[in-house]
């Protein structure tokens, strides 16, 4: 099924499990497809039991989804990266890894982890069978006994299993093929080059699918276009590090910034932002340590607690500093990791010197790309 990384927990998504020490999760979503799947099988043989049956299989199916996302998650733990959960949608199962692997190698052996696990259970699956001289289910049996017999239920089972490896290996980044190819081709070339190509491929991938889907099922076409926007998710944030690679929280910091206090009351911060570009605010409390004071919480205090309200009164987040000689790509990597919208940039006597948001870093790699495009064209011309 389709991967993806992400560093949030979904929304609508609800805890049911924890196996070793991963939250597995359901998306709200998924009850419209169990119950999908009980109309289809109610119109197909007006039958309770049937119904019951559909609905098993599906949830055992499933049940190797989560196997599948475990074997890139506890692979993934061998070389360091943690994963925060494991989320189950109509499409598939998305792992919430810290991070894939940079080092090819690594990323290659994470992706094969999960079609592998397919692999393993159908074998196991196949054995079972042979052992037991279990014979093959009748194709012609009626349609109410689609998974009435345990030989219904197995061969299906594993049949599934070997199709959703394959599925998963097609070179559609990110899916682990599309994974496995990005891994490959960096091996030849800069990760960022191999990441575009890959995702370029991907997509390609995704618009035929989306085509077979119109013929086969609508499943396709959702995740054709899961495929089509995480592809070009992945390879612009890709870009975005390979672009801060060579720039320093110095360069990309606001050095110009209004710092409040916990006593100033809120109306000092609604005059701040309408007298200037600034919409976060750090402050500074009266025991040194220093919060973040975003426009969210500033309308969201304005309605509850009026103009008048002391910023120390209120549950303010404390404001995440890096360090002005960290790496770019590890400060984006923490902003993105975190729900405020800015960090903080201290100085080597830790006094906060600037703030970092998503939306100057941006301006940054914009200016950057327009600089290079400059001077390629005088290379050009000379």
């Amino acid at each position: 099924m389709a991967d993806r990384n992400t560093s949030v927990t979904m929304k609508w998504s609800f805890r049911f499990a924890r196996i070793a020490g991963i939250d597995i999760a359901v998306h709200a979503t998924f009850a419209l497809l169990l119950g999908w799947i009980a109309l289809t099988v109610w119109r197909t043989t007006q039958s309770g039991t049937a119904v019951l049956q559909g609905l098993a299989f599906v949830l055992t199916l499933f049940a190797c989804v989560v196997l599948h996302e475990l074997g890139h998650a506890l692979t993934a733990r061998y070389f360091g990266i943690r994963t925060r959960s494991i989320t189950l949608l109509p499409i598939g199962g998305v792992a919430a890894m810290e991070k894939m692997p940079e080092e090819p190698r690594q990323e290659m052996l994470v992706a094969l982890a999960g079609p592998m696990v397919n692999v393993a259970i159908a074998i196991i699956i196949g054995l079972w069978i042979s052992l037991n001289s279990i014979a093959p289910p009748d194709v012609n049996a009626d349609a109410s006994q689609l998974f009435g017999s345990p030989a219904a239920f197995l061969y299906s089972l594993l049949s599934i299993n070997m199709m959703l490896a394959i599925f998963n290996m097609l070179p559609a980044f990110p899916m682990d093929g599309g994974r496995v190819l990005r891994a490959a081709l960096a091996m030849r070339m800069e990760h960022h080059v191999a990441t575009i190509r890959a995702a370029k491929i991907g997509q390609s991938m995704a618009v035929v699918l989306f085509f077979l889907g119109f013929f086969y099922s609508p499943i396709l076409m959702l995740i054709s276009v899961f495929i089509w926007f995480a592809a070009g998710a992945e390879s612009g944030a890709e870009q975005l590090r390979h672009s801060l690679h060579s720039v320093s929280p110095g360069q990309a910091m606001i050095s110009r910034f209004d710092l409040l206090h916990g006593e100033d009351m809120l109306r000092r911060a609604l005059d701040l932002t309408l007298q200037s570009d600034q919409k976060h605010f750090p402050v500074k409390f009266a025991d040194g340590s220093l919060h973040v004071l975003s426009q969210k919480d500033m309308l969201a205090a304005l309605r509850g607690e009026g103009e008048q309200a002391q910023l120390n009164s209120l549950s303010l987040p404390l404001l995440e500093c890096c360090d002005i000689r960290e790496p770019m790509e590890q400060v984006l990597d923490r902003m993105q990791h975190q729900s405020n919208p800015i960090i903080g940039v201290t100085d080597e006597t830790t006094k906060l010197c600037g703030v970092i948001h998503l939306e100057n870093i941006m301006e940054l790699v914009r200016i950057d790309e327009a600089r290079d495009a400059w001077r390629e064209s005088r290379g050009r011309t000379l």
